[in-house]
């Protein structure tokens, strides 16, 4: 999806949820309701309609003078941008309602090396959690928050707008309201310095961390400013994002539905990945005894499936694909290049 479809599909929201304040003819409802039929622009009402209802928390005063005049006809772009400038206030002022409350749930979870867990929340929600993964889970009445200082995890989580779920991962926050989808924050792996988040199905906002720099952001898309594009951006079914550890998009590109959670099938699946970074891979379910024999053998690049606790099918693969071999030196299987003099002290 481009960043066009993405502002028309906000402009459409915003245009809905106006119409739906003034009261709808029967021919707009109807046309509303077949709107609302895409996931995507249902994800979009939502969280609009939840900004929207923060406006009452506004100060009248405050807002007076953003406000049309009475019995006033305005055109759809005047109208756009009044409303734009509400949701603003709203986003910007008005951020930590409810943040102070104390959980309503809360629990947390690890796994170890190797070790994969599946847990169920208590609205239905369910979590998928890969090798050496922490989890803190914390229910509020206005909001599901999950905390993942490292990890993946395979989120399955239950629709309720009025409850929207959020991921707090390294940098990044993802926001839903019901989806199938996958974060990864594990620094120093193939994923890279920052969050990896992949959609199944939905669709996930995907945006930095902190609260008020996630609403700021937000608020920026709205109103169409470009540079918000860097920070913020709705991920549909199949699209994957990468940010970087300052929490900047990167990068965004699609990939297969059965790659999203591999772990889950036992797999890992590997797209040109650096082949020390594909060893450090299968190091989270099990020891591995291949060692690469120099940084030119680390920095070869390697993709396909492979089984999680079957590293040496893996290194038998190895010289069919890459122009290495595998050496025995001083009882130690190891990978070099092809042709590469062996020193063996």
């Amino acid at each position: 999806m481009t960043r066009h479809d993405e502002q028309t599909i906000a402009e459409q929201a915003i245009h809905w949820l106006l119409r739906q304040q003034e009261g709808m003819t029967r021919e707009e409802q109807q046309a509303f309701e077949r709107w609302l039929q895409t996931p995507s622009h249902q994800a979009e009402y939502e969280d609009l309609g939840g900004l929207w209802q923060q406006t009452a928390a506004i100060p009248a005063a405050a807002v007076a003078h953003l406000r049309p005049a009475p019995r006033r006809r305005i055109g759809w772009r005047p109208m756009v941008a009044t409303c734009a400038l509400l949701l603003l206030a709203a986003v910007l002022f008005f951020p930590l309602r409810n943040t102070f409350a104390p959980p309503i749930y809360s629990a947390s979870w690890h796994t170890g090396r190797g070790e994969m867990r599946t847990v169920q929340l208590p609205d239905g929600t369910t979590l998928s959690l890969d090798a050496g993964t922490q989890l803190n889970v914390r229910y509020f009445a206005n909001r599901r928050e999950v905390e993942m200082p490292q990890g993946q995890v395979f989120f399955q989580v239950t629709h309720n707008p009025s409850q929207p779920f959020e991921v707090l991962s390294g940098p990044t926050r993802v926001t839903v309201v019901g989806t199938e989808f996958r974060v990864r924050y594990l620094p120093h792996t193939m994923s890279g310095e920052g969050s990896d988040v992949a959609v199944r199905s939905g669709a996930v906002r995907v945006g930095p961390r902190g609260n008020w720099e996630n609403r700021w952001w937000r608020a920026m898309q709205h109103l169409h400013i470009t540079q918000a594009q860097r920070h913020i951006s709705v991920l549909h079914a199949s699209e994957r994002s990468l940010t970087d550890a300052e929490g900047r998009l990167i990068s965004r590109s699609t990939l297969p539905a059965e790659s999203i959670a591999a772990w889950r099938d036992d797999r890992i699946v590997l797209d040109d990945t650096r082949l020390d970074m594909a060893l450090a891979e299968f190091a989270r379910y099990g020891d591995v005894s291949l060692k690469l024999n120099s940084p030119a053998v680390a920095a070869l690049r390697i993709s396909g499936s492979f089984d999680t606790d079957r590293v040496d099918s893996f290194a038998n693969a190895l010289p069919r694909v890459l122009p290495v071999k595998i050496k025995s030196i001083k009882n130690q299987s190891t990978v070099v290049a092809t042709g590469m003099t062996l020193k063996n002290n």
